[in-house]
């Protein structure tokens, strides 16, 4: 087992090993946040006739159309219709937005620009032949890609797929996730709180968290720090493919998580990262189980979650972008304290002349949860930096999708 590893180290190890769960079939309603198990053509064209973009009348442009241009009125063709009878020199059909185009037609002029009395219109001003004619397929061909595997499947995806007629998807399964929060001193919600205790938060953040990941979330009653209660908690998550723990983490004498792993016959792949906050993580492996134990105090497991956590959940998920684009940021503020780890601190984003300014939260306390509410970036500020300066550059990530 490595011990103390930089973040990007620990990601490797994990998602080299991690594979995507299997895959099933579901209808298009249910396929909302899913992700793409294969590659999607286009059965049909799109759109599947040739169509008019607005009201007005399609005729038969010619080269020696007179200005105005008289045309008998022989049909109209509503959208949802369609009109067997050919237009000829002469002639036109009213045609409203949507509708297919007339065969023999090679234009439409708008309403606005045409006269009618009875079965006659009066075209003031004549358009040439392809005008305002949307064509077959000018959207989507039919065979054309639509979505590729690893696509994660967005209300207008879902639209996409539903306009070329597609009923059924074949996506990944929702990875199932078993939430464990460790610690004697916890209590759970909806009761009054002893003495010396506090109520535990961390399995309500991460189940939302795990929830908008599109995960399958059991959550086991707080357990106690003792290595036999912690076994069992473990082995009613077996048929989880990820477990994630809070507390128990780190060295002292209660800390059972790590040595509870161990004796649940788990593979650990190190123990300890290199960043603040969130340090002593540490990550195993059961056959395909894979187990995140994290800090308990909330902020840092909120942290370590987005840094480490996600980027292995989209991958199990199937999704082909695994991890955010890095980008830079300029600080609004500075940071004082200095240290030799690496440090990640919580942020707002600020727009500013073009570029995206990070306005830190005023603590950045492992344990003050509060400081995330708000953040929308993960400012990566390197080890043995020094106090961080307002106006400088730094890299930074955002903080997961419900934040933008």
């Amino acid at each position: 087992m490595k011990v103390m590893i930089e973040l990007e180290e620990a990601k490797e190890l994990v998602l080299t090993r991690i594979q995507p769960v299997e895959t099933e079939s579901v209808s298009l309603s249910d396929a909302y946040g899913r992700v793409l198990a294969q590659n999607v053509t286009s059965p049909m064209a799109m759109p599947p006739f040739a169509r008019s973009p607005l009201d007005g009348y399609a005729y038969r442009a010619a080269a020696f159309d007179s200005q105005p241009l008289l045309l008998n009125i022989v049909s109209e063709i509503p959208a949802g219709t369609f009109s067997e009878r050919e237009i000829v020199i002469g002639e036109a059909a009213k045609i409203f937005t949507g509708a297919p185009i007339p065969p023999g037609a090679n234009c439409v002029v708008r309403l606005e620009d045409t006269e009618s009395v009875g079965d006659e219109v009066t075209i003031l001003r004549p358009v040439l032949s392809g005008s305002n004619i949307i064509p077959k397929g000018e959207e989507i061909k039919e065979g054309d890609l639509l979505l590729e595997q690893g696509f994660y499947l967005t209300p207008p995806a879902i639209g996409l797929l539903a306009a070329v007629g597609l009923d059924q998807v074949n996506v990944y399964r929702r990875p199932r996730v078993g939430l464990l929060s460790t610690g004697t001193e916890l209590m759970d919600v909806g009761q009054p709180l002893h003495p010396s205790k506090i109520y535990n938060s961390n399995s309500y953040t991460l189940r939302g968290m795990l929830q908008e990941a599109g995960c399958e979330v059991l959550v086991i009653p707080i357990v106690a720090d003792q290595i036999d209660k912690t076994l069992m908690a473990l082995r009613r998550v077996a048929d989880a493919d990820v477990v994630i723990s809070t507390g128990g983490a780190s060295v002292g004498d209660y800390d059972v998580m790590r040595h509870a792993l161990t004796q649940f016959e788990c593979e650990m792949l190190f123990w300890k990262l290199n960043l603040k906050p969130g340090t002593p993580a540490s990550v195993g492996q059961k056959g395909k189980q894979f187990f995140f134990s994290l800090s308990g105090n909330p902020a840092a497991a909120m942290v370590t979650f987005e840094l480490l956590v996600r980027p292995a959940l989209r991958k199990l998920a199937g999704r082909s972008t695994i991890e955010d684009e890095r980008f830079l940021v300029k600080m609004a503020q500075g940071f004082g304290k200095t240290g030799k780890q690496r440090r990640f601190l919580r942020a707002q984003a600020v727009f500013k002349d073009g570029e995206i300014w990070a306005d830190p939260a005023l603590a950045q306390g492992s344990g003050i949860l509060r400081s995330m509410i708000g953040s929308h970036l993960l400012v990566d500020v390197p080890a043995n930096h020094g106090s961080v300066e307002p106006g400088e550059l730094l890299m930074a990530s955002w903080i997961a999708d419900w934040e933008h």
